[in-house]
C-alpha cells in the first residue's frame, strides 16, 4: 500500500513542476517577445516605409503579420489564450526570420530567431500547461459530466427474471 501512495505522490508532483515549468516558459518567452513587438507597434509609421518583405505580400502586410505575430500572439500566449495557435504562429514567423530574411546574413544572426523558434515549437507541442486561461476553459465549459446509466426497471416479486 505505501509504495502505491509514494508513486501517486511523485507522479502529482513531476505533473506539477511540468506545469510550472510550461507556465514559466510561456510567460518568460512571451514577455521576452514583447520586447520587439512594441517598439515596432510604437514605430509603425517609419518602420513600414523600411520593413523587409521576405514573402512578397508587400511590405505594409509583412510589418502587419510581424507585429501581430510578436505583439497579439505574444499576448495570446501570456495568457494562454489559444496558447497552440499562438505559439504555432510565432513559430512561423521566427522560422521566417531565420531562413527566408537572415538567408545571406551569418548564423549569428541567425541563432536568436531559432532559439525563439525551439521554444514556440515545445509550447506547441506541449502547449500551453494547466496554469492557463485554455486549461481552465476546457475544465470548467467543455467538460461534460457522463450521462448517468438509466438503472434496470426493477421487477415484481415473483415476476420470473
Amino acid at each position: 500500500m505505501r509504495p502505491l501512495r509514494l508513486r501517486c505522490m511523485l507522479l502529482r508532483m513531476r505533473r506539477t513542476l511540468a506545469d510550472n515549468g510550461a507556465f514559466l516558459l510561456r510567460v518568460t518567452v512571451s514577455l521576452m517577445m514583447l520586447s520587439h513587438g512594441i517598439p515596432k507597434a510604437l514605430d509603425y509609421d517609419t518602420l513600414v516605409q523600411s520593413f523587409p518583405d521576405p514573402l512578397n505580400v508587400g511590405t505594409e502586410m509583412s510589418a502587419m503579420l510581424i507585429i501581430f505575430a510578436e505583439v497579439g500572439c505574444s499576448i495570446l500566449l501570456l495568457l494562454g489564450v489559444f496558447g497552440r495557435f499562438a505559439s504555432a504562429t510565432l513559430f512561423i514567423a521566427m522560422m521566417v526570420a531565420a531562413f527566408v530574411h537572415h538567408f545571406n546574413d551569418p548564423w549569428a544572426s541567425r541563432e536568436l530567431p531559432l532559439l525563439y523558434a525551439a521554444v514556440y515549437a515545445a509550447l506547441t507541442f506541449t502547449g500551453p500547461g494547466s496554469l492557463s486561461i485554455d486549461s481552465w476553459f476546457a475544465k470548467t465549459v467543455l467538460e461534460t459530466k457522463a450521462p448517468a446509466s438509466p438503472t434496470p426497471p426493477r421487477a415484481e416479486p415473483g415476476a420470473p427474471t
